[in-house]
């Protein structure tokens, strides 16, 4: 058996028990010192709780920040209200709110020199961006906002020098929610001038790479959208959670890809309509836990914001070139210690590494990956069962289990795919590496034109090109009738069974290959006009390629194994 299953949503918010801390993107938006060529801003919305709303400044001012609320799970305790007031979320009861704080003043404008616009790069010094008129139609501040405690920022306060925005604090257990930690947030569609006014963005970007620097200590960090100008209080943000980190985090972070948490989806506090929501402004949080070794000393830094547009990095469509080697600026890197967690990375189009620990009842694999579509094994204790293999760590272009890269080109009919078509290359190696692990190649079709990108196995079918095959393990079934080819000058077997019904063909190497670019068509329309058994075709004409991984099937060790390069090219 070897069907591969593609890891678990990466939007999902990691909350795990009853007792939540604060989730992120309720608090008051400390305003920010803005350019004196973008005018007054406009005074803050009234706080609720125990805290004052803060002001908006120049540069088209902040509006109040939609930073966290609290309650635990189900409940409906609150945290950090709309404005920056506080109210004591407990139990299972509703929180009681504090006194009505009070609005902020109206900012006056700063004598920054004027804005200079640079729509590939949203990090700035002055702290706003003016790339309206540009091909991202992007403008507005960059603010940070906290609980008033587990950072500071002064009321005007630029968080922003050349090259970076930066926070730094300390956060604590706090079981009321209040000091629930600091954040940093970048308006999307700001007017700006003397009476600012700030919309949903409508705009082309749907995604932004994202490189922070520095360390958050214990705290993970909860990136998200505000989904409206003038939030209710209360109201939660959807965001995605990124672990803690101590050497920084690179990655790629979408609309698509932030949820409202199970319990504020319940209290009526978050909503999110479509796929890519009503986005207003991009919050960066460090959030405080509720255990000693979820909170601490950090020092955080957003160091690049890379916007980036439906059509992707590198050409529009399924466009975008080979992987790493021949990408000038690879983006995304990190750790992967998860079970089913995956990541963004760029080079140059969108591509997503997962680890895939999916043969085993719990994690029993970590991964690195990038800059760019690169991944190494660094631990593996798992073992396959039943001739199963462990894990599948892999790269891969497409849809699925609600991971989806952005500018793929997928789907694509298979009627459509020439035996010239979809180029796509891979290196890997495996330099003193023991174990048992093959290199391959996993290619999904589906029965629909718009495949299942929320599903973990296609409908329709198979194909698997294997780099490498160990002696003591096989793909599924057995080798075919005539089951040899010769393509694009390397020699195959050709095996051919089914994985829960669907239909499994595999072309396996017969010598070694580490590195090998060649055209995938030619193995799809083989596929589709050979005889597999019987009167069946290999692969049926009338379905639809949805995703292309490459990575390695692992029945035990595999300590070392990883991909230098990888890139598929969709026309």
């Amino acid at each position: 058996m070897r069907q591969p299953r593609a890891s678990s949503s990466i939007s999902i918010a990691l909350i795990t028990s009853l007792s939540v801390v604060a989730a992120s993107f309720l608090g008051c938006a400390t305003p920010q010192t803005g350019n004196g060529s973008q005018g007054t801003g406009s005074g803050g919305t009234t706080g609720s709780g125990n805290a004052s709303g803060g002001g908006n400044t120049s540069g088209g001012g902040n509006s109040t920040g939609s930073g966290n609320s609290s309650g635990g799970g189900n409940t409906s305790g609150g945290g950090n209200t709309s404005g920056g007031g506080n109210t004591t979320g407990s139990g299972n009861s509703t929180g009681s709110g504090g006194t009505t704080g009070g609005g902020g003043t109206t900012g006056s404008g700063g004598s920054a020199p004027a804005c200079v616009a640079m729509p590939t790069e949203l990090v700035n010094a002055n702290a706003w961006n003016c790339d309206l008129d540009t091909s991202i139609m992007m403008q507005g501040a960059i603010y940070g906002y906290s609980d008033g405690a587990s950072c500071t920022v002064a009321s005007g306060q630029n968080i922003c020098t050349t090259g970076k925005c930066c926070l730094s604090g300390t956060t604590v257990v706090d079981t009321t929610f209040a000091k629930w930690g600091c954040g940093i947030g970048i308006e999307l569609d700001d007017t700006g001038g003397t009476n600012p006014v700030k919309s949903v963005y409508a705009g082309p970007v749907s995604c932004f790479m994202v490189t922070l620097t520095g360390s958050s200590g214990g705290n993970v960090v909860r990136i998200g959208f505000t989904q409206s100008p003038s939030p209710p209080s209360g109201a939660v943000a959807p965001y995605t959670e990124i672990p803690a980190f101590t050497s920084g985090w690179s990655g790629k972070v979408c609309f698509a890809d932030v949820t409202c948490p199970s319990w504020a989806t319940t209290a009526g506090t978050c909503s999110k309509t479509g796929t890519n929501g009503t986005p207003v402004d991009m919050q960066i949080q460090v959030s405080a836990g509720s255990t000693t070794s979820t909170v601490g000393a950090y020092n955080v830094c957003l160091s690049s914001l890379m916007p980036i547009s439906s059509s992707g990095t590198g050409g529009s469509g399924g466009g975008g070139s080979s992987g790493t080697s021949s990408c000038a600026t690879p983006q995304g890197s990190g750790t992967i210690t998860t079970q089913f967690g995956a990541q963004h990375v760029m080079c140059p189009k969108d591509y997503i590494v997962q680890n895939n620990d999916w043969g085993v009842s719990a994690v029993s694999q970590t991964i690195s990956y990038g800059p760019g579509t690169k991944l190494k094994v660094a631990t593996q204790t798992g073992t396959g069962k039943n001739g199963s293999p462990a894990s599948y760590p892999s790269i891969f272009t497409g849809a699925n289990s609600n991971n989806t890269t952005s500018g793929s080109g997928l789907p694509l009919a298979v009627s459509s795919i020439s035996a010239t078509g979809i180029s796509t290359s891979w290196t890997w190696d495996d330099t003193g590496v023991s174990g048992s692990y093959n290199a391959a190649y996993d290619v999904w079709f589906s029965t629909s034109s718009s495949g299942e990108p929320s599903k973990a196995a296609p409908t329709g079918g198979y194909l698997m090109v294997w780099f490498y095959k160990p002696s003591d393990n096989q793909p599924i079934g057995a080798t075919i009738n005539n089951g040899s080819v010769t393509i694009g000058g390397q020699q195959f077997n050709i095996w051919y069974g089914t994985n829960n019904g669907i239909p499994v063909v595999s072309y396996v190497a017969m010598s070694k290959m580490h590195s090998w670019t060649f055209s995938l068509g030619a193995f799809i329309q083989d596929a589709a006009g050979r005889t597999c058994t019987g009167s069946t075709k290999c692969l049926g004409s009338g379905l639809y390629l949805t995703n292309v991984f490459s990575g390695f099937e692992i029945w035990n060790g595999g300590v070392g194994l990883q991909t230098t390069d990888f890139g598929v090219t969709v026309p």
